[in-house]
């Protein structure tokens, strides 16, 4: 079997690639990528023939007749398609497709290149199907060994690090985990259990702006009840499957122990022995986990007639229906409200006159809706003494372009700020200039600190909010586009400005439930026009010690959520990795869909940047330790 391999990234090169050199009936003579080094990496390791950078060209030009998909998961259903097109057996990594209706596309396309029986053969590449351990526990099963079963408990668990991948591709992954890991549990209970019959439950961790950790509770249509659990911590890789029947319990660990299986029944453990322990583990660090030589030679011997296959197109589309409805689950609520709210305005600053800048991103989502006599309140971010860099707060230019466009409208405008450990509000709008300003535009501030409030009870904590803003016509949030150090927030834009609100002396003690009082404020405070100021942003440890970006952008909207989720995609953050983002986004606050928010003018295709991750990195720590240090030196 001549075979052409599409993606020669991580799981190629370690696992598939090596395994089919192996097997003598396999001949591995073309592969594409387009990454010309790795191709030449590739060609040089495994002795193959030919190479190409688009893997059409080697459809067409390459003597094979088996293509093997190995490229990240969005890609999987055109290779496909236009590998059957070519009338190639195919091999294709989890999942077959995006969606269902993508599934049965590919299913039709299959079926009708299969003019006999024999002629062409396409297997999901659900590789833990073939563990021995796996294949053992189904015979077990199938002798009624410990009764019918009614419980699964399974974990998956490795460290990103030990992938050493090629690409981001899961860190970028919408759902992270929950689309990287979770598969193998799912096509393995459907295995015992059969098809997914509904989603009871759902926990995900959101920390650090990734998607490393989920929960999930899923009924099958034979009875069974599973209890999921996907993770990239840990060191060592481990695949725990527990199942229970009404008469015992198998025990086994797909990914340590791949040849042993513990059998617990009638108050006693049996082991089953199939390999030795120690070169089992030694073969999880050397990408030679035994389901994949299996899988191969199952693939091969279908190919020749031998065999069935064990894994069936209809398998790969029950997957990716299951993976479907667990990432809807996961992503929540339908969101729906009016198509403004939904709209963000990205401009370019560039040495463009500020206030026509705002004037424009305003325009562009529908003008000020405010009346003669409305009361306004502006909230600007002054959350430090010393603006440096830039960085550190709300560009006073905006603030004074927002003041003056609003006063064409309505006299009735306070801008308003409360203490924090960085000093009284006063002293801090005094040393940045944003007081001059304010004098200057012949606005009113009010210290929100000082305000009457209201008392809220959230997540534990009195949280006290001024009346000031919850009785305003028009609120209008000016934050900075900075990172935020908190690994539950990432992000200080729209929604952490709200925090800036909060009447309380000492707003520390809401640090240990942040994402709870995060959404509880912008919940209760109803934001009217978002402008956020991205000309020089903060990347790094911030909101404070962060270091500077020019990224020259005005972000403006009218929906917080929105705009965050907006400022993500431009930072280079998945917004479904932002726990505040997320949970707003479950109760309904806002779109973080990317794909679903309306972007007018410059096309975040052409602005967007990488920002550097606010963790604990030697670079970040020195930055920090220049910016205190820079602050003490002006205060």
């Amino acid at each position: 079997m001549k075979v052409g391999v599409v993606g020669c990234g991580r799981i190629a090169t370690s696992a598939h690639m090596p395994s089919l050199k192996k097997i003598r009936d396999y001949d591995l003579v073309a592969a594409s990528d387009v990454n010309p080094a790795r191709l030449e990496e590739v060609k040089q390791k495994f002795g193959i023939g030919e190479t190409y950078d688009d893997y059409r060209r080697m459809l067409v030009k390459a003597d094979i007749d088996t293509v093997f998909v190995c490229t990240p998961p969005q890609h999987h259903f055109q290779i496909v398609m236009d590998a059957l097109e070519w009338g190639k057996h195919v091999f294709c990594e989890k999942p077959l497709a995006s969606t269902v209706k993508e599934g049965l596309t590919v299913k039709k396309a299959y079926e009708m290149q299969r003019t006999t029986p024999e002629s062409l053969f396409l297997m999901p590449a659900h590789n833990y199907i073939f563990t021995p351990c796996f294949a053992e526990a189904l015979k077990l099963i199938d002798k009624g060994e410990i009764g019918k079963i009614k419980k699964v408990d399974a974990c998956i668990a490795t460290n990103l690090q030990f992938y050493r991948a090629k690409t981001d591709f899961r860190n970028q992954a919408k759902c992270g985990v929950l689309e990287d890991l979770l598969p193998h549990l799912i096509y393995l209970v459907q295995r015992i259990g059969g098809a997914l019959k509904n989603v009871s439950c759902i926990e995900p961790q959101l920390k650090g702006g990734i998607i490393g950790n989920v929960n999930v509770k899923l009924s099958l249509v034979r009875g069974v009840e599973t209890e999921l659990t996907a993770k990239w911590t840990g060191f060592l890789p481990t695949l725990k499957f527990n199942l229970t029947g009404d008469k015992g319990i198998i025990k086994m660990d797909l990914l340590r122990t791949p040849n042993n299986i513990t059998v617990e029944k009638d108050g006693e453990s049996k082991a089953i022995i199939m390999g030795s322990r120690l070169r089992q583990y030694i073969d999880v660090f050397r990408f030679k986990h035994p389901s994949y030589a299996n899988e191969h030679i199952h693939f091969l011997e279908c190919a020749e007639g031998k065999t069935h296959l064990q894994v069936s197109v209809d398998d790969g589309i029950e997957l990716v229906r299951a993976l479907n409805e667990i990432t809807e689950c996961f992503q929540g609520r339908t969101y729906t409200s009016s198509p403004q709210n939904d709209t963000v305005v990205v401009l370019r600053a560039g040495d463009s006159n500020i206030e026509c800048l705002v004037q424009k991103s305003i325009d562009m989502l529908g003008s000020l809706n405010i009346k003669k006599d409305d009361f306004v309140v502006i909230k600007p971010n002054v959350c430090f003494p010393i603006n440096l860099g830039n960085m550190e707060i709300t560009d006073p230019r905006i603030l004074e372009a927002v003041i003056r466009i609003v006063k064409k409208k309505d006299r009735n405008v306070l801008v308003v700020e409360s203490d924090s450990l960085s000093g009284t509000a006063e002293k801090r709008l005094t040393n940045t200039g944003v007081m001059d300003v304010i004098q200057k535009c012949e606005a009113e501030f009010l210290n929100l600190s000082k305000d009457d409030v209201e008392e809220h009870k959230v997540a534990g904590f009195t949280v006290e909010i001024p009346k000031t803003v919850l009785r305003a016509d028009y609120l209008i949030n000016l934050p900075k586009v900075k990172t935020c150090k908190r690994s539950s927030t990432l992000i200080s834009v729209a929604m952490k400005n709200m925090f800036g609100i909060i009447a309380n002396k000492r707003k520390s003690q809401f640090h240990s439930r942040l994402v709870d009082v995060l959404v509880y404020l912008n919940q209760a405070v109803r934001q009217h026009l978002i402008i956020a100021d991205g000309i020089i942003a903060m990347e790094g440890l911030g909101p404070i010690h962060g270091r500077p970006v020019n990224l020259g952008l005005i972000i403006s909207g009218k929906n917080p959520i929105t705009v965050d989720a907006a400022c993500c995609r431009i930072m280079g953050f998945n917004p479904y990795a932002v726990e505040t983002l997320w949970k707003a986004h479950q109760q309904g606050m806002g779109e973080i869909d990317s794909q679903k928010i309306q972007f007018l003018g410059e096309d975040v295709n052409n602005v967007k940047r990488k920002f550097n991750h606010p963790m604990l990195s030697k670079a970040n720590i020195v930055q920090a330790l220049k910016t205190e240090l820079k602050a003490r030196l002006k205060m």
